[in-house]
This record gives C-alpha cells, sequence and structure tokens, in this order.
C-alpha cells in the first residue's frame, strides 16, 4: 500500500511539472523557416500607431497568424494605398542558405543590402509599425508570454547610436504595452551587425571600406502579459522609423513561449553563417563611414562637405565636442580616450592615446 501510495505521489508531481512546462504557442505562420519563399503578406493597415481599442478583425481573420502594419494616418489607409503598397514589395521570404535558411526580410527602397526585394518606388518615408498577433486560442492571460527574437539588421549608414529598428515590445487590445514603454528594448545600433576583430575594432574590406558582417545575428527575448480575459490577445508590435528606406531587416526567428524558464536573453550574439556567395556580396558592398584619421590627440576628418554638424561623443554618450564645418579637411583636438564622432550621417569609432 505505502508503494502505490508512493508512486501515485511522483504521478502526480510529474504530471503538475508537465502542465506547467514552457510551451512553444508560436502561430505556424511566423515560423519563418517553414513559409514558401516570396511575397510575405499583411493582411491589414491602421491609419496611426494603434489600431481601435478592442479591434475584432485580428481574432476573426486569424488564420495561423495576424500581421498588419500600421503607420502614417494620411498614407496608410488601405492595403494598396501607395506607400503601403511600396512597403509589400519590400517584405518577403529569402533563403540566405548555409545554416540560415529562410528568413523574414524588409528590405528598403535604397538599401544597399544586396539582398531580397527592395520596397517599391511609391515609398515615401513613412514611419510605420509593423504587428504580429497572438493566438488568441493558446495564449495565457495575467501569465508571462516570453517573445524571441533573432535578427539582423543593415543600413547604408553604420550608426553606433540607432536604425531604423526602433524598438518592439507587447501590446495589448487596449494599446496598452507590456512591458511599459519605460522599459521596452530599444534603439538596435546598425554597427552591432558591424565587421569587428576580436578586440571589437572595425575591420575593412578589400577596399578598405567598413561592412556588415552577414554571420551576426542579435538574439533579443523579453516577457509580455496579457491582461485582459476578453478582447484580442497581445501583439508583438515593431517600430520602424522614416528611415526605414535605407535599411535592410532579417528576421530568422520569432517564438512566444508560455510558461517560460529563465532570464530573458538580452543582445546576445548568435553567429549563423548564410550562404558563401552572399557573405561575399555583403563583403563588398560600399557603406559610408567617415575617414579619419588619429595622430596623437590630433583628429583629422577629410572629405566632408562643408557645412557638415560634427558631434563627438565619448563612449558613455556625452557630448564632448560640436561644431559645423567650414572646408572638406577638419582637424580638433581630443584628450585621451574612446570617442564616437558623427559628421552628417555617418559615423566612426576612434580611440585617441
Amino acid at each position: 500500500m505505502k508503494t502505490k501510495v508512493l508512486l501515485l505521489s511522483v504521478l502526480v508531481t510529474v504530471c503538475g511539472l508537465s502542465v506547467s512546462a514552457q510551451t512553444d504557442i508560436t502561430p505556424s505562420n511566423y515560423k519563418f523557416a517553414e513559409q514558401p519563399v516570396g511575397q510575405f503578406k499583411f493582411k491589414a493597415v491602421n491609419a496611426g500607431a494603434n489600431p481601435a481599442a478592442g479591434w475584432a478583425v485580428p481574432v476573426d481573420g486569424f488564420d495561423n497568424g495576424f500581421f498588419m502594419l500600421a503607420g502614417g494616418p494620411p498614407v496608410f489607409t488601405a492595403i494598396d494605398a501607395v506607400q503601403p503598397a511600396a512597403i509589400q514589395q519590400g517584405i518577403n521570404i529569402v533563403d540566405l542558405g548555409g545554416n540560415v535558411g529562410k528568413v523574414f526580410c524588409m528590405r528598403g527602397k535604397t538599401s544597399r543590402f544586396p539582398v531580397g526585394t527592395a520596397m517599391g518606388a511609391g515609398y515615401a518615408g513613412a514611419w510605420f509599425n509593423m504587428n504580429f498577433y497572438f493566438d488568441k486560442t493558446t495564449t495565457p492571460v495575467n501569465e508571462p508570454v516570453r517573445v524571441r527574437l533573432v535578427f539582423s539588421v543593415a543600413e547604408n549608414i553604420i550608426s553606433p547610436t540607432s536604425s531604423a529598428l526602433d524598438k518592439f515590445y507587447g501590446s495589448n487590445w487596449q494599446n496598452n504595452t507590456s512591458p511599459a514603454l519605460a522599459i521596452v528594448p530599444s534603439k538596435f545600433p546598425s554597427d552591432f551587425f558591424q565587421a569587428t576583430d576580436v578586440d571589437g575594432d572595425p575591420i575593412a574590406n578589400d577596399n578598405g571600406e567598413a561592412y556588415y558582417d552577414p554571420t551576426k545575428w542579435m538574439v533579443y527575448e523579453f516577457d509580455t502579459t496579457v491582461p485582459e480575459i476578453a478582447g484580442n490577445p497581445n501583439r508583438l508590435k515593431m517600430e520602424i522609423t522614416a528611415s526605414a528606406g535605407n535599411m535592410t531587416l532579417f528576421i530568422k526567428e520569432m517564438k512566444f513561449t508560455k510558461n517560460p524558464v529563465g532570464e530573458p536573453i538580452v543582445r546576445q550574439l548568435l553567429k549563423l553563417a548564410p550562404d558563401e556567395g552572399i557573405i561575399n556580396a555583403v563583403k563588398a558592398t560600399k557603406y559610408e563611414q567617415l575617414q579619419i584619421n588619429v595622430s596623437g590627440n590630433r583628429v583629422n576628418l577629410f572629405n566632408v562637405e562643408a557645412n557638415t554638424q560634427v558631434n563627438v561623443y565619448t563612449a558613455g554618450g556625452q557630448l564632448s565636442k560640436s561644431f559645423v564645418t567650414t572646408n572638406n579637411n577638419e582637424s580638433f583636438n581630443l584628450n585621451n580616450g574612446f570617442y564616437i564622432v558623427k559628421a552628417g550621417n555617418s559615423t566612426a569609432k576612434i580611440s585617441v592615446r
């Protein structure tokens, strides 16, 4: 009898663990590796940053994933309006080969990144949000859901401060954010994906130019909560700025997990190698960077247009020097340390010793 009671106790414990085990609740349409190559279509647009509270369309038309765009009211009036239609041309599933495989790709109209289909000519710089809705039937209420993204960014300008991918977070059917906006993951500088040496310093291609490393991917996870019983579940909201025309964004993995275990992974580097031909093409692509030379405490800028705003920041982000150029070459002194120099839309990291 004691043996039977013990076995029953173990069975109850095991069953209890299985009920609370983390579970993948990602809608099948967001599993990009399983999607066919070609356009990845959004199902709706909204004029404004958020749809009306309680909007039922994503539930009624879910179909294993509801992807929609929200953006500037004057232009996001319909799926076939000029700018949404142009953006749609640039949103595709592409196969990068290697151990990357098929990914979600959004390529801007003027992006120099040599992969994917560019947005149409009608894109004129509108900001917009990409929204990926959770499945109402599997999303728990008042319990955390972990969002996991594995992505890569490339812009025409390699920047240490930002990119057109501004932030992402959960937003519920009343358009309340989770986590709160004050602590959402934000600012994803494009230079995270730049080719660097073992010390983290930028390296150049055979032409002496800075370039992106297509094997660099970022892992970012955060937890969001659905607080309402009624209405739509949360959506993953990704804010894209008006400079999207210069950016290519790849998403290899988008995963939603209920009952997550452990702490979220934040800004972790993941190395994945696409097809060798893609690596070579990306390496050969030219991106803007400053032509800069440091000699002692003297910093020399070359080929900078007159009337260009130059800001110099410390490694901690404090403004150290600010001026407007008067000719094509400028020189100035800095104390010893590490700095970020921004001239117009170009940036560079320097070390003064």
